[in-house]
């Protein structure tokens, strides 16, 4: 069955993988449409060092198309959403309501990958990681559970309260949820920030209330007139970059709460001014990846109504094409790029 894979670095290519081994309680589903992300590309980027195990995608909207006999919870024809792996739920970090610092997060994970013609979704991930996707709901919208599902993570890791005022540092993809997301949980004000005039007229249209573009603009003193000097109360950097970052801490208020959303390289390091995180008293955290109660919030939140997320969307690749979907996603040309089987 054919795959979409990292090939050398800088190569995306169709790959001839053999079909998953089924097991009693996994679940065989047939994609429909999967998301692609910027680790998608990430990992195109760096290659698969001339071993290729696995297929790329995770934000996978599919059909099950094979149960186990005994299987009384799961039937032939559902459509479902996965998480990509699973916390064990049994260890300290699981114990502690910190579900993505699992030690065995990525034991069981999509086989081998969401952008192949078959995916097996494991026994452990089909009992408490798999999802129904409503009747009405369409599945490209489906199919966005997961990046939401890593969005309401982060909101919730930083606290977001309502009334709050939230700085989304970045207009791609993961800003414009990011921006979505702070509506829906209630935000009183969504500024978002980038460079990219035709990703934040989307971001304008849409999601935000105050768009910044940051080559026009210099961002402090924007982020300042809009809350009365103070800073906003929330800053999400959602761009992979130590600057972003920087931005953002320059951008919170005294007692505010800044989150560190986007994943970098290794070695990444900031300055940091201790004098003023001390005297101005602001919180920062990080945030990685999604847990099966993020991806149920995500669905509900799409069931709600409330937050219009299809503009997120900006191209659809049938799968066949989904190599050009890696270059559209590499290139920034639109948001999110999404590849229908």
């Amino acid at each position: 069955m054919k795959g979409l894979a990292a090939g050398k670095p800088g190569e995306a290519l169709l790959f001839d993988f053999p079909q998953p081994e089924f097991n009693d309680g996994d679940l065989m589903v047939k994609p429909l449409a999967c998301g692609i992300c910027s680790t998608d590309v990430k990992m195109v980027n760096r290659g698969s060092g001339g071993n290729i195990e696995y297929a790329l995608g995770h934000e996978v909207a599919a059909e099950i198309v094979e149960v186990s006999e005994t299987e009384k919870r799961w039937e032939v024809g559902q459509k479902v959403v996965a998480v990509p792996y699973l916390p064990c739920g049994v260890c300290y970090y699981c114990q502690h309501s910190q579900p993505t610092l699992c030690k065995n997060l990525f034991s069981v994970f999509l086989e081998p990958g969401g952008l192949a013609e078959l995916v097996k979704i494991p026994r452990e991930i089909a009992s408490r990681g798999t999802f129904i996707i409503p009747d009405d709901m369409p599945v490209d919208i489906a199919a966005l559970a997961e990046p939401f599902g890593c969005v309401i993570k982060g909101i919730e890791d930083v606290g977001l309260k309502t009334g709050d005022s939230v700085l989304i540092v970045g207009d791609g993809p993961m800003g414009a949820i990011a921006a979505a997301v702070s509506s829906y949980y209630g935000a009183n004000m969504v500024m978002v920030a980038g460079l990219t005039p035709h990703r934040l007229a989307v971001v304008d249209q849409y999601f935000a209330d105050v768009v910044i573009d940051v080559t026009k603009s210099d961002l402090q003193a924007e982020v300042n007139e809009y809350t009365h000097g103070r800073g906003a109360d929330i800053v999400l950097s959602a761009v992979s970059s130590a600057e972003a970052l920087t931005s953002a801490i320059e951008c919170v208020r005294p007692g505010g709460r800044v989150n560190a959303f986007a994943g970098v390289e290794d070695g990444t390091i900031i300055s940091l001014d201790l004098k003023k995180l001390h005297y101005q008293q602001y919180h920062m955290t990080g945030s990685f990846g999604v847990g099966p109660e993020h991806l149920f919030k995500a669905l509900d939140m799409f069931a709600s109504g409330k937050v219009d997320v299809a503009p997120v969307i900006s191209a659809h690749f049938p799968f066949a094409q989904a190599v050009d979907a890696i270059a559209y996603a590499r290139d920034r040309v639109g948001l999110k790029a999404m590849v229908n089987f």
